[in-house]
């Protein structure tokens, strides 16, 4: 038992400087505190592990300038500033998240700075809101159609306002290969990115100077929207999964995040950001649905 978790677990070695670089690269000030969140990836599998059950999130928070450059050594704090080491909640199936954009001081005190515009690209998943269970079978039937699909399951749950939501997760073999032909696609537009690979996908980060808040959930949106990422990454406080640690959500198969690219040196502007892309009319228009949504309420 112990030599194959030795074999599952041996990566981290590879990838154990990748938290801190991740972190730096993001520009962190020594003096920043870095707000974590650790989040029970396995959904309770492993039924020994006490804090599984007592608390299925754990919040967590070190100064950048003390944090360790090596992954197995890190250790953040919890609120009572009791010392934590982060590499082994993970591996008791703990997913290690951190707050991307900065704060003041506290996890509660309001975010002073933007240190990047990010999208998460999922392609384990395919989902869908349908008003009926029939067009959710149409949906199913139109998935199952594509001969180049690869399932491996397919779920239709019904919702408390009385619509189906479809979700199918896709095989490994799919997501490998969706990978592949995503950074085929957009490539060109990706190339001075930091990018991160996880299991499901990519998590991209254009690394800011100087960035607008009040821009920032516009930007986001547009991002969504060009490359048709998660539609859900566009708060503030979004937190996002830190390279040099392990996806667990299958404890049995953990799965290292990354860097696999590191992006250029020099910091992106918005507005460089939005001429490179050719966000400004996708920018422009969630702006002006913002400033509508302020008028009203």
């Amino acid at each position: 038992m112990t030599q194959s978790r030795a074999k599952v677990f041996k990566p981290v070695q590879l990838y154990s400087s990748h938290a801190y670089r991740f972190i730096e690269k993001l520009g962190c000030k020594p003096s920043d505190q870095l707000h974590f969140l650790l989040i029970n990836d396995a959904k309770g599998k492993n039924r020994g592990f006490s804090v599984a059950t007592e608390l299925p999130a754990i919040t967590l928070h070190k100064p950048f300038h003390s944090l360790e450059r090596l992954v197995p050594q890190i250790k953040l704090f919890s609120r009572r500033n009791k010392p934590v080491n982060a590499l082994w909640l993970n591996k008791k199936g703990y997913a290690v998240f951190m707050e991307i954009n900065s704060r003041e001081t506290t996890k509660d005190s309001p975010f002073k700075a933007i240190r990047a515009q990010f999208i998460d690209v999922d392609l384990n998943k395919i989902s869908a809101l349908c008003k009926t269970k029939e067009q959710a079978q149409q949906k199913i039937d139109s998935i199952l159609s594509d001969p180049s699909e690869r399932l491996q399951s397919i779920t239709i749950t019904q919702n408390k306002n009385g619509h189906y939501r479809l979700l199918a997760q896709r095989t490994l073999q799919r997501v490998a290969t969706l990978k592949k032909q995503f950074i085929n696609k957009h490539g060109d537009r990706i190339k001075d990115t930091m990018i991160v690979e996880t299991k499901n996908g990519y998590h991209i980060y254009w690394v800011l100077q100087g960035g607008d808040i009040s821009k920032f959930v516009p930007i986001q949106k547009a991002l969504a929207q060009t490359f048709n990422s998660d539609p859900m990454i566009t708060n503030l406080s979004r937190v996002m999964r830190i390279p040099g640690f392990y996806h667990m959500k299958n404890p049995g198969s953990p799965y290292m995040v990354k860097v696999k690219q590191w992006g250029r040196e020099k910091p992106f502007t918005q507005e460089e950001l939005i001429e490179l892309l050719e966000l400004k009319p996708l920018v422009t228009a969630k702006l002006r649905q913002k400033r509508r949504v302020r008028r009203v309420s």
